[in-house]
């Protein structure tokens, strides 16, 4: 080996013996300055206990990190709520235990599977299924099905139908076991033949022809004509001193009959003959109307030997009739009853004309039925009601008002807004207090001592300079070990060249 070459062997060498020299004093000195540590602990975390493991406190140095646990507890402990699953035909019953903090969950078998529980049922065959047993578990509702017995096939009969007017003829073919049927051998429809029958048209009424079908119930209707409309005559008739006059409007097709134009009785125009008393004689005034001869008398006196002889009674005349008109309305209804009685009792209804006249003058019939009683629904407004005899002779007049006059509307007072309920406070409901499920019987759990027998110290890596002090120094000594062997190396050439 050349003298350079153990040079630098000498010189690594030194460096390494003087790098583990400063390494060995580095470790010393913390091993010392850990010796020393006077350690600050304060609380970091508190871990809970579960039910399989301990609960602890977890303790950090302030000074060094370094970390510790104590102050353990005990753990908790399952609490396991139970659920029953019932046995099936096919499955067993078991109880599932289910812890109600941390969800641990063990299954128990309680019982074995059911079994299935069949009755048989039986379907017979028919023409197009086959007859089998099925085998129904009353259970679960499982069904199986075996024993099949072909089907039987159809035994059809015929009918024939013929054809009709607007069907077709065929013949069907039945099942006497079932009932399908089917059909075939089809014969076209034969067609409606029709008679016709003409309606002439009428005044009200428009014609038509009516088809109908001599084979079958089938008609129909066609070829309208218009109706023809009245042909009215009309016959005028005067009004009289006591009867009403009118025109009478009469048709000659149809014998449609109404009454317009009505105008009121004239009045009588008396011309007055005083006839003088004599003896033995009445005298009286006689009342002769000028255009209708009629004639009353009134004004009678009497004379004699005082200037008077006394008046005969005049003999007991038969009883006639003096009737008294009576009108009773029935506004709910609208009607009213028009009826002459007189003072013996008899009673005279129906035969009397009624007539209303509107506020312009517009004069109708209303229809008086056998028992008096006019029926006035279809009027509206203010008239005036006259009723006339069966000699067109009024009898009475008088007003009549049918429904209400428009009244102005009053205006209303707005509704007020109901005032809302006051908002009421909810009841405090009462807390249902827990309570604790039957612990089921489970294995054992091997126990934990109350505290552990040795303590886990972790220990946090400690922040320190240190190292990289050391880590330069090191690098340091490397670089002056090589600076030195080069100068050694330098000095040993130049002495070689000088020799």
């Amino acid at each position: 080996m050349t003298k350079p070459i153990k040079l630098t062997v000498i010189t690594l060498a030194a460096s390494v013996a003087l790098f583990l020299t400063i390494f060995l004093c580095a470790g010393f000195t913390t091993a010392s300055a850990e010796a020393v540590c006077n350690h600050a602990y304060e609380m970091t975390k508190e871990v809970a206990a579960t039910c399989t493991e301990q609960g602890y406190t977890l303790y950090t140095c302030s000074i060094c990190g370094e970390t510790k646990k104590d102050n353990y507890t005990k753990e908790s402990g399952h609490e396991y709520t139970e659920t029953q699953i019932a046995a099936t035909c096919t499955a067993k019953g078991y109880t599932i235990y289910t812890c109600s903090k941390c969800g641990d969950r063990r299954e128990i078998m309680t019982s074995p599977e059911l079994g299935h529980r069949f009755v048989e049922i039986v379907v017979p065959e028919n023409c197009t299924h086959k007859g089998y047993t099925t085998h129904f578990c009353t259970t679960c509702g499982y069904e199986y099905s075996d024993t099949y017995v072909p089907e039987t096939g159809h035994s059809y009969e015929d009918e024939t139908i013929p054809a009709t007017c607007t069907a077709q003829g065929y013949t069907k073919h039945t099942c006497a076991k079932c009932g399908y049927h089917y059909n075939d051998s089809f014969e076209d429809a034969l067609g409606h033949e029709y008679e016709k029958e003409v309606t002439e048209p009428t005044c009200t009424e428009g014609g038509y022809t009516t088809y109908s079908c001599v084979n079958c119930e089938h008609s129909y209707i066609a070829d309208y004509t218009e109706k023809n409309g009245h042909n009215y005559t009309q016959t005028i008739t005067l009004p009289t001193c006591v009867s009403y006059g009118f025109t009478e409007h009469i048709c000659t097709e149809c014998k449609d009959r109404f009454i317009t134009d009505y105008k009121s009785a004239t009045g009588h125009d008396y011309m007055d003959i005083v006839i003088e008393a004599a003896p033995g004689k009445l005298g009286y005034t006689r009342h002769i109307c000028i255009k209708c001869n009629y004639s009353y008398l009134s004004d009678f006196v009497t004379s004699g030997d005082n200037g008077y002889i006394p008046e005969p009674e005049p003999p007991k005349p038969e009883h006639k009739h003096e009737f008294q008109l009576y009108v009773q309305n029935n506004a709910e209804d609208k009607y009213f009853i028009v009826m002459r009685v007189c003072e013996c009792g008899e009673i005279e209804a129906g035969k009397m004309t009624v007539l209303a006249r509107d506020k312009d003058g517009v004069i109708s019939e209303l229809q008086i039925n056998a028992y008096g009683q006019v029926d006035y629904s279809a009027l509206n407004g203010e008239f005036t009601i006259t009723v006339l005899d069966g000699n067109s002779v009024e009898l009475k007049s008088f007003g009549l008002t049918v429904g209400e006059l428009p009244k102005e509307d009053e205006p209303t007072e707005p509704d007020m807004p109901d005032t809302p309920d006051e908002p009421q406070e909810p009841d405090n409901p009462k807390e249902d207090e827990p309570t604790e499920p039957d612990t089921p019987d489970v294995p054992d759990e091997p126990d934990v001592p109350d505290e552990p027998v040795q303590q886990e110290q972790e220990t946090a890596p400690k922040k320190s300079n240190g190292g990289t002090t050391i880590f330069l120094l090191i690098l340091l000594l490397i670089l002056i070990g090589c600076v030195t062997a080069i100068v050694i190396l330098k000095k040993k050439n130049k002495n070689k060249k000088s020799n």
